[in-house]
């Protein structure tokens, strides 16, 4: 087993993840890894599903992308996969006729949705995501599903950024945090720029 890991850490160091960086976003001092230049071409899109599909436990059944930098990589993985997917919503970018519960997050301020349709009851979900950062949107996230009857024990990120508290504060949580990489709070070019 210690072999396996050793093999897929050395696989990540490896893949190729471009991204740029958004300054002071979301805080000061803190640069986003804003990965679309990389999910805007296949090449580098396919590793990065391959690489995230690799963690997906074996009883997960439902993938849950997180508005917006996760809904396209859920998408992607359920079909690789072949698990479902549901949508996790910002509150505002729902008909009120149309959620089916809301989970309040103050980080996002009205917090997270899902739509009437998803069937959550007794299945096993994992959280999708681009960036873990505090970790407070994957926690109302899975928050929610767990309030709907599902079961929420993983969720995976293409990134964290280093010295947010994201990771422990999910496993305080009983959630476990697949990350691809870690990159510092502030990026390279950021702190050589300032």
């Amino acid at each position: 087993m210690i072999d396996q890991l050793r093999q897929a850490a050395k696989r990540d160091e490896e893949l190729d993840i471009p991204f740029r960086s958004w300054k002071n976003h979301p805080a000061a001092g803190v640069d986003f890894p804003d990965l679309s230049i990389a999910t805007s071409e296949a090449a580098r899109m396919r590793p990065i599903v391959d690489a995230l599909a690799s963690r997906i436990p074996a009883h997960v059944e439902v993938l849950a992308g997180i508005d917006i930098g996760g809904l396209g990589l859920a998408g992607a993985l359920a079909y690789r996969s072949g698990l479902g997917f549901i949508d996790i919503r910002k509150v505002d970018s729902l008909r009120n006729e149309v959620m089916r519960s809301i989970m309040a997050n103050y980080e996002l301020g009205e917090g997270v949705v899902i739509s009437k349709g998803a069937r959550l009851a007794g299945r096993h979900v994992a959280i999708v995501d681009d960036c873990l950062i505090s970790g407070g949107t994957a926690l109302a996230t899975a928050r929610l599903i767990r309030r709907l009857g599902g079961h929420c024990d993983t969720a995976l990120f293409v990134f964290a950024i280093e010295g947010m508290g994201g990771r422990e504060r999910l496993a305080q949580s009983g959630i476990i945090a697949k990350v691809l990489r870690t990159v510092p709070q502030t990026a390279p070019e950021a702190a050589e720029s300032a």
